[in-house]
């Protein structure tokens, strides 16, 4: 059925939620594996024909937080076999995730309903609209 599960996971509530019907998911499909992916958002900003890309200490901190994340959902999963987390950096969220989803051959994604980035959402798009108007396999979408 589905052999192995990405679920996308950036410490939101609802990506919480998600966390939460993966778990249940993988514990009905033993052999299944259920990796969590979280994308870190590099600071760099594109103005006219200038890439400005933030110092190494921001770049340091935004790392550190998107593995703090990780580190939420590592402890979260310990107990289950097959279980990863991986995390990717630079790019926009959605299109990182369906790549890596194409990528390493996934069954199904699960993402939460309603991330972090409201005022982003609100301009482009939410991640979890994104991955369902684009993914090629099904995706589960948690409240």
């Amino acid at each position: 059925m589905f052999g192995k599960i990405l679920l996308a996971y950036d410490g939101s509530e609802t990506a919480k939620n998600a966390l939460e019907q993966a778990m249940e998911l993988k514990l009905m499909l033993p052999d299944s594996i259920l990796e969590i992916v979280h994308v870190a958002q590099l600071q760099n900003v594109i103005v006219g024909d200038a890439f400005i890309t933030s110092s190494a200490v921001i770049q340091d901190e935004l790392h550190d937080a998107a593995e703090a994340v990780l580190d939420e959902a590592r402890r979260r999963i310990s107990h289950l076999g097959l279980a990863t987390t991986t995390l990717l950096e630079g790019g926009t969220p959605a299109q990182m995730i369906l790549d890596y989803v194409n990528d390493h051959l996934f069954d199904l994604i699960i993402v939460g309903s309603r991330g972090l980035g409201t005022f982003k959402e609100l301009l482009l798009g939410s991640v979890s609209y994104e991955i369902v108007q684009h993914a090629t396999i099904p995706v589960l979408v948690v409240k």
